[in-house]
């Protein structure tokens, strides 16, 4: 019974990602580029938000778009379409981790919140530039494993956004929350994607010594 639900459960948990993601960059869109919605408060009072909240939000929302397409089976099969999102996905973070480090040292939030967003910056890059670096010396599942971690450090856009209307309805005042919540929603997202990898690698490694015997 199990064996039969888990098929579902990952369908559901991929497409409430997929919807996850569209409805950040139809919302980031609408507040940042057409200016029909204003941005919170916290995120204009930011002393780095010019120039590089934009730069952050653009970047940042591409990378959550383009990210997804490298994990699903029918662009793993297309080397060219694997290669191109990849490309686009690896300037994203290029300009997104740096921006996002920058915003992180301009929070008014304090030291906790500005040390919490500063952290995933500086590992988004660092995870992204070891998964590039896997791929040009073709270690394959290296490569799989440090971009899993990079994108978890991507989907932080979508732990955030879950995370701080749920703290709300919790009846959590929102500063203190907001403190923890920048660091729980990477370090939530790290936990998850590294129990996910190492039970792949399980998996792979009982798979093989199977063979051999």
């Amino acid at each position: 019974m199990i064996r039969k639900l888990a098929p579902l459960a990952s369908a559901a948990w991929r497409g409430a990602i997929v919807l996850f993601t569209i409805e950040i960059a139809i919302v980031s869109a609408l507040r940042y580029f057409t200016g029909s919605q204003p941005p919170p408060p916290p995120i204009l009072a930011n002393g780095f938000a010019h120039p590089f909240l934009l730069l952050h939000v653009a970047s940042g929302v591409t990378a959550l778009l383009v990210a997804p397409l490298q994990f699903v089976g029918r662009g793993l099969a297309r080397p060219g379409f694997h290669r191109l999102t990849g490309r686009v996905y690896l300037l994203a973070c290029a300009l997104g981790a740096p921006s996002g480090f920058m915003l992180a040292l301009g929070s008014t939030a304090g030291p906790v919140t500005q040390i919490g967003f500063a952290i995933p910056a500086l590992l988004w890059a660092a995870f992204t530039w070891l998964g590039w670096r896997a791929v040009v010396e073709r270690r394959f599942a290296a490569h799989r494993d440090w971009m899993l971690r990079s994108y978890a450090i991507t989907a932080t856009g979508i732990t955030l956004r879950l995370m701080l209307p749920a703290s709300a309805l919790l009846g959590f005042d929102f500063l203190p929350a907001y403190r923890v919540i920048s660091w729980l929603a990477w370090t939530t997202n790290l936990a998850l994607f590294e129990y996910v990898i190492r039970r792949v690698r399980t998996a792979a490694t009982g798979g093989l010594a199977l063979a051999a015997a």
